[in-house]
């Protein structure tokens, strides 16, 4: 028998309620469903694909539970972001919002929406100024943010009963990669919201329940012959939790208590399809010479011994970090052809992300005469915005080049259909983020591509497969019908 709250999880078009919003502003049937479907729980997640307007739908609920003052937090380069669409969505009367830039700016006690990053809740001043407020509502926006499973400074704020969650009536996380790599990854989600749906499970009851022994690399004691004693470090181990299991339960229990998710293809019909075009390099001496760096060995090894340690990245000082810096230098000049022959066939916009500035750098000099703006971690939020105004409306701009983090977080890039990934991520929720950028509403297009360079036969072709196999995973755990 199916379950009614797993179904109303998927709903396109609501039962009965329909959120108030602007007499000049309308919203979609589902986004309606979607509200409908959040009022029933204290706290929910919005999981529905990026690009669906999850922005839209907790402004909407806000409308829906007459929020007074509400919290958002999101990186850095969304908040004037979320000032605009605040403007559009909110019924509040002359409403008013205040954007905290830096820690001297403090907190708003006036405003109705106060938004923040997730990295100035590390300011001691500005916590504080928070905790000594009541919040009608909090909004956690790519709430993937608070994925670590071990915990850090952030997620402690966060999911601490006795910090935000203390001063904070509903919460409300919105993230369409909610699971980037890993089914624990949504764990201290699913334990802000509502720990019942997981029958309170501790982090190691959850590993347990979803993940088999498989084998591969973990931090323990291993006997040292030579200090006679056992020593705390990496070893391989036979005996690892470390292969998904499970998954049809977890997403039973995602959508029955705290998650709607709808699919693009479900709700938006004229959108096209993703489609992923990898397309090969040539073996140039500058990419053997790359490939040949002693970091690549070291990946290698990783690889082989448990391909899932690469789920949170490589070390930024470290050798593999320099041997993949390296690659994507070598493939720089093929990239930069690639791209000249895309935008010499007819196409007129063009997204391109990559890694490493000294990359960003020489595709920034090869391309500037096809018109392009630029972003990376530095490019102030006011200039950011700016950038992604100018390439969605000035047709003399063809190219918006950026790095994967600032570009690839809850921008609309519509005019363009293709993405370039310069360096692919090895993770691949931030892979599908930067497509979403494209494939979202707004989008027109007969088509949207993802276009990966990869060089055949090597460790970077193996890890693209790798991420496509997780991908698979992400998708049995939140979206497949069973």
């Amino acid at each position: 028998m199916t379950d009614f709250d797993i179904e109303r999880s998927r709903a396109t078009e609501p039962l009965f309620y329909h959120a108030p919003c602007p007499e000049n502003m309308t919203p979609k049937q589902y986004q309606l469903a979607g509200v409908e479907y959040a009022l029933e729980r204290p706290h929910m997640l919005f999981g529905d694909a990026p690009g669906l307007g999850k922005t839209a739908e907790c402004i909407l609920l806000g409308n829906a539970i007459e929020a007074k003052r509400t919290l958002v937090v999101c990186p850095a380069s969304l908040r004037l972001n979320w000032e605009r669409e605040i403007w559009k969505w909110s019924t509040i009367e002359n409403v008013s919002t205040y954007c905290v830039i830096k820690g001297k700016d403090g907190v708003s006690e006036k405003a109705n929406y106060v938004i923040i990053s997730y990295s100035l809740l590390s300011n001691p001043s500005i916590l504080n100024a928070i905790m000594a407020v009541t919040w009608d509502h909090m909004i956690l926006d790519e709430a993937h943010a608070i994925k670590d499973p071990k915990g850090n400074k952030r997620t402690q704020v966060i999911c601490a009963p006795d910090l935000l969650p203390s001063v904070v009536g509903r919460i409300t996380l919105a993230s369409g990669t909610i699971l980037p790599n890993q089914p624990i990854e949504c764990y201290n989600a699913l334990r802000l919201l509502n720990w019942d749906a997981i029958d309170r499970m501790s982090l190691d009851g959850f590993r347990n329940t979803y993940y088999e022994m498989g084998s591969g690399y973990v931090r323990g004691p291993v006997w040292d012959s030579d200090a006679q004693a056992n020593v705390w470090k990496m070893h391989w181990s036979e005996e690892v939790r470390n292969v998904p299991t499970n998954l049809t339960d977890l997403q039973n229990r995602l959508r029955k208590n705290v998650m709607v998710r709808r699919l693009k293809e479900q709700v938006l019909h004229e959108l096209p399809a993703v489609q992923w075009h990898p397309f090969p390099l040539q073996m140039t001496t500058r990419i053997r010479k790359a490939l040949k760096h002693e970091g690549w060995k070291k990946a290698e090894k990783l690889y082989e011994m448990n391909a899932g340690s690469f789920d949170d990245g490589i070390p930024v000082d470290g050798a593999v970090s320099t041997a993949r810096r390296e690659l994507g230098e070598a493939k720089a000049p093929l990239i930069v052809e690639y791209i000249k022959e895309l935008l010499d066939e007819g196409i007129t916009k063009l997204v391109v992300a990559a890694w490493h500035l000294s990359v960003l750098a020489y595709l920034r000099d090869e391309l500037s005469g096809y018109g392009l703006v630029y972003m990376d971690g530095s490019t102030s939020a006011v200039r950011k915005q700016t950038v992604v105004d100018d390439f969605q409306q000035k047709p003399e701009i063809k190219i918006i080049l950026g790095q994967m983090l600032p570009l690839g977080e809850g921008w609309t890039l519509t005019a363009a259909q293709d993405v370039v990934l310069a360096e692919p991520d090895w993770v691949p929720g931030k892979n599908s983020q930067m497509i979403d950028r494209i494939n979202r509403m707004g989008q027109e297009g007969s088509y949207t591509i993802g276009h990966i360079p990869v060089v055949p036969d090597t460790l970077d072709e193996r890890i693209l497969n790798t991420a496509i196999t997780k991908d698979q995973n992400i998708y049995q755990a939140l979206d497949a019908q069973h």
